[in-house]
């Protein structure tokens, strides 16, 4: 019998299963945030980490690759990590918001960045060792200086008012002009195939006529020299007025250009010099045949032969020679100390032996740079006989071209020395029968050569003419003496027949009688 007591009412110690089941439901829900906490986040997207590495990008350089002309202060380069300034597109003008967003917020943050400096500041600072081609060529070669500070010297071709962007008159606490100005010109001892536009801010008074004109329509200004500074955007492709191939124009954005007297000082006291540290240079190919037809090789080396052309019809052959190095030897410029002298001016004198026609590119066909002339010549007290090539623009007075190119003149040269050329020479290859031996010449580049008397030829003072001249003075001895002893052997003869008449008759005949004798004038 139970102790229980009767009335107590009956109870389950069991849980009911919906409790149960409630219960584990909780405590795994638990169990899984809790073991969510612990697992590692998902790893980023490719497009997250890109963003992540370009925000945290060391934007100093551990050393780097220029010269002490390319090398501007920091304030001066502008922050392109954003990819927008990566979006820019050569080829057509800067493209308006709706079709490239990022290259027009591009341009609109150049125009900013330059409006913070000076003209005066830009010029002193930018890199001046780049000529138009550089920016002309292909898109690897140009994009390798998007936003670098660039001046340029050279002439003006035209210039026009431009409305200032949409951004700039939305936001006018930025502080830029509701219109701004472009300028096209042809930097100095470059083609006018190869010019150059920069687009700036407060216009000199030089160019005031500009305002003249509406905006967008070009006003011609031919042949007026300034200096422009600013920072390379784009190459655009600009059409041809005549349906012709369009022509590749660079794009600079500045602050204002600065007219000059005149055309640029050149660096030092020498009027006539080339800037050696011009980019170009580099890339001419020493000990190797020198190259006529442009390719994507070897452009930089055409580029720098019609630099230095286009460059030595500035000045007359008399002033070249005037400021050439003197005593410059023909080993001077075939032994490693040739790199000393590349681009420098030097002089020689010697027998002109070859001359021909050069041809002419279009560059230079519209820089008025034709004819140009090959020439060889073997310099004085060279006792090899090696010669020496060069190129010329102006030609030789009195000298006609042959078919062989044959001639023979006594000449003086100054010229730019360009490289060590590689040439077929006439001579048999012994090691390739059948082949012409390689040989090497040193090649200069300058205005034209100069006829001086030729050494070689018949003077008072030469042995030749002594020589000459004895033999002439020996015959008129001989002719004279000739003449002399015949006027007397004449002259005896006809007293000897006198002589003979007289001979035997007697004084004392007055038969014979004697010759009358002329009685002297005493008076």
């Amino acid at each position: 019998m139970s102790a229980r007591p009767a009335n107590t009412p009956h109870t389950n110690r069991t849980a009911p299963r919906w409790v149960a089941l409630v219960a584990f439901c909780g405590v795994s829900c638990g169990l899984t945030a809790t073991l969510g906490l612990a697992q590692p986040p998902k790893p980023p997207t490719k497009e997250e980490d890109l963003h992540k590495k370009v925000a945290n990008l060391d934007p100093n350089a551990p050393v780097k690759a220029d010269g002490p002309r390319r090398s501007a202060p920091e304030r001066f380069y502008l922050d392109t990590k954003a990819p927008i300034f990566h979006q820019v597109e050569d080829g057509p003008g800067v493209q308006p918001e709706d079709k490239n967003a990022n290259e027009y917020q591009s341009w609109c943050f150049l125009v900013l960045h330059a409006k913070k400096f000076a003209a005066a500041e830009l010029e002193q600072h930018a890199a001046r060792d780049l000529i138009a081609v550089d920016l002309h060529m292909s898109k690897m070669q140009r994009t390798l200086f998007r936003y670098e500070l660039l001046r340029f010297d050279g002439k003006t071709v035209c210039a026009r008012r431009l409305a200032a962007p949409k951004y700039f008159t939305d936001n006018p606490d930025f502080g830029v002009p509701p219109e701004m100005y472009e300028v096209r010109f042809v930097p100095v001892d470059d083609s006018p195939l190869t010019p150059v536009s920069v687009v700036f801010l407060e216009l000199p008074e030089a160019l005031a006529a500009v305002k003249g004109k509406k905006v967008g329509e070009w006003l011609d200004i031919p042949d007026r020299w300034i200096s422009a500074a600013g920072f390379y955007f784009k190459t655009m492709s600009v059409p041809a007025e005549n349906g012709g191939t369009p022509t590749s124009i660079p794009l600079l954005v500045g602050k204002s250009v600065t007219p000059l007297p005149g055309p640029p000082v050149a660096y030092g006291n020498d009027p006539t010099a080339l800037d050696r540290d011009t980019r170009v240079f580099k890339f001419i190919k020493d000990k190797a045949p020198m190259v006529r037809a442009v390719s994507d090789n070897n452009w930089a080396e055409i580029a720098s032969l019609h630099r230095v052309l286009m460059h030595s019809t500035r000045f007359s052959a008399e002033q070249l020679e005037e400021h050439a190095l003197p005593g410059v030897k023909f080993a001077d410029l075939f032994e490693d100390i040739r790199r000393d002298y590349k681009m420098k001016n030097v002089k020689f004198e010697g027998r002109l032996i070859s001359l021909r026609k050069w041809p002419v590119t279009p560059e230079l066909q519209a820089a008025g740079v034709e004819p140009v002339f090959e020439g060889w010549i073997i310099p004085i007290n060279e006792p090899r006989g090696n010669p020496i090539c060069v190129l010329f623009t102006e030609p030789l007075p009195g000298v006609e071209l042959t078919k062989d190119g044959r001639v023979n003149k006594w000449v003086t040269f100054a010229g730019f020395s360009f490289k060590l050329m590689m040439y077929e020479s006439q001579e048999d290859d012994p090691k390739n029968p059948g082949k012409k031996l390689n040989k090497y010449a040193p090649l200069l580049v300058g205005r034209g050569p100069i006829v001086r008397p030729d050494p070689d030829r018949e003077t008072p003072l030469t042995w030749g003419a002594f020589v000459k001249w004895a033999i002439i003075g020996g015959l008129v001895i001989v002719v004279g003496g000739g003449a002399i002893t015949w006027y007397f052997r004449r002259g005896d003869r006809k007293a000897r027949a006198e002589i003979d008449a007289v001979r035997g008759r007697n004084p004392f005949d007055a038969a014979q009688k004697p010759p009358e004798l002329t009685e002297p004038n005493v008076s």
